[in-house]
């Protein structure tokens, strides 16, 4: 194992092994210090005087290697290489099994967009994380002790934030370092999610709604290892994501900006703006770009249901679906007996509630389970159900079905059919009735 840097002998690239060699001393991991030669061009293999350069650039490559030890203490290898320099980079990040790869970034802002630069094509295809440096100095007093490191991870919420959040937790190994997790969502589709009710502010969240994403994503990041603060953000965004999180970045003073990245293929990229890309190209701080890890695949825990939503129509109530309710919910859980009521309904709110009371299992106290009674009003029985899931952070939801199939299914349309395509919690349906066993 160990940590490859590319370099081209430019100023910025410099800095990149500076990092690469001080990461290297710190980590106990041999650095291998790459210079790449672009030598597919036929002007290239014509050129009379290549071999004499070649030896030039060894030699050089040698002399910066044999420096960064001295400065260092780490174990440094030049490798002079031939070919394309993003893929001989993620070649060799492959073959030698490197912790993650350093490259510098372009020096003038307008060369951030140039496109293809080698490093936003080494984090497109990078087996392992990219760390791309534009500020040194913090880095290293970072790893020479001297203070914590500030670092924001981009999330989402998928896979790739959480491998981005697993790689910003593994650098407290080496040296304290100060987490802020950010989100930039669209507000109308998050309150829309949590079924709020107007007025609905595009430019800011009203605090009700900040506290559920806030509890959310920081249910989502979990108990996180190591030495360091955790704080979590979420702030809202129209337009472009990449921008928002640069925005965020420079305010919070970030050394560094951490995003997960899908690695999409160029046709996919051309349809689909990428947060990683863009990140690469705005932001001022360093940045780390960090793939899905497809040998990461944790194990699914199993899971201890706290909180169960059991939807129930109180004109026509399954008390077979209510009773599984109860069943799925642990001792000293919580389930939230639900009613979404329409607008035209002809049960209001407080006798809604007298109904459900009425709906609760006599053996619910005797198996240590709350009961919640909720009354929700909406114009869609399976939005105002999921809604409700998602805003009082429900992890199971449960409700019956009359077994409609066929014409009537396509005709009337089934509750428990749209809570199964919108609900992103397990979704327990229950037959009106036992059915016989053939």
């Amino acid at each position: 194992m160990s940590i490859v840097c590319g370099t081209d002998f430019s100023l910025n690239a410099r800095q990149a092994s500076e990092v690469a060699a001080a990461l290297a001393a710190r980590m106990g991991w041999p650095l291998a210090l790459v210079h790449v030669v672009e030598e597919y061009r036929v002007d290239a293999l014509l050129d009379p005087a290549r071999a004499t350069r070649a030896e030039s650039l060894a030699r050089r490559l040698a002399h910066e290697a044999q420096g960064l030890t001295a400065r260092y203490g780490a174990q440094v290898e030049p490798l002079t290489v031939s070919g394309v320099a993003y893929e001989k980079l993620a070649e060799l990040a492959r073959d030698r099994r490197a912790p993650f790869v350093i490259v510098a970034s372009l020096s003038a802002p307008e060369q951030r967009w140039a496109v293809g630069s080698v490093a936003e094509r080494v984090a497109q295809c990078s087996p392992v994380p990219v760390l791309v440096i534009r500020e040194a100095e913090r880095l290293l007093a970072w790893l020479r002790g001297e203070r914590a490191l500030r670092v924001m991870v981009g999330v989402d919420g998928g896979a790739t934030s959480r491998a981005a959040l697993d790689f910003a937790t593994s650098l407290r190994g080496f040296g304290p370092v100060d987490l802020l997790l950010t989100q930039i969502v669209w507000p109308m589709s998050e309150y829309s999610r949590y079924g709020l009710a107007p007025p609905i502010p595009i430019d800011r969240l009203r605090p009700e709604l900040e506290e559920l994403l806030v509890r959310d994503l920081t249910a989502w990041a979990g108990e996180v290892a190591g030495a360091g603060s955790l704080r979590v953000s979420v702030r809202p965004g129209l337009g472009r994501v990449d921008t928002h999180l640069d925005s965020a970045a420079r305010e919070a003073d970030v050394d560094l900006l951490l995003v997960g990245t899908g690695q999409r293929s160029a046709a996919a990229r051309l349809w689909q703006a990428s947060v990683s890309r863009g990140v690469l190209h705005a932001a001022t701080a360093n940045v780390a770009c960090v793939p899905r890890s497809v040998d990461r695949q944790p194990s699914e825990p199993i899971p201890e249901f706290r909180r169960v939503l059991a939807a129930t129509d109180i004109a026509e109530p399954s008390r077979r679906a209510i009773a599984a309710a109860y069943g799925m919910a642990r001792s000293g859980g919580v389930v939230h007996l639900t009613y979404v009521r329409p607008p035209c309904s002809r049960w209001d709110a407080d006798a809604a509630r007298a109904r459900l009371s009425e709906l609760v299992p006599p053996e619910a106290r005797e198996r240590g389970v709350r009961t919640e009674l909720e009354v929700v009003e909406d114009e869609v029985a399976s939005l105002g159900i999921c809604r409700a899931a998602t805003r009082l952070d429900a992890e199971a939801i449960c409700l019956g079905t009359h077994g409609r199939n066929g014409i009537s299914r396509l005709v009337l349309g089934s509750v428990a059919q749209d809570v199964l395509a919108r609900a992103a919690q397990v979704v327990m349906l229950v037959p009106a009735e036992a059915r016989a066993s053939s």
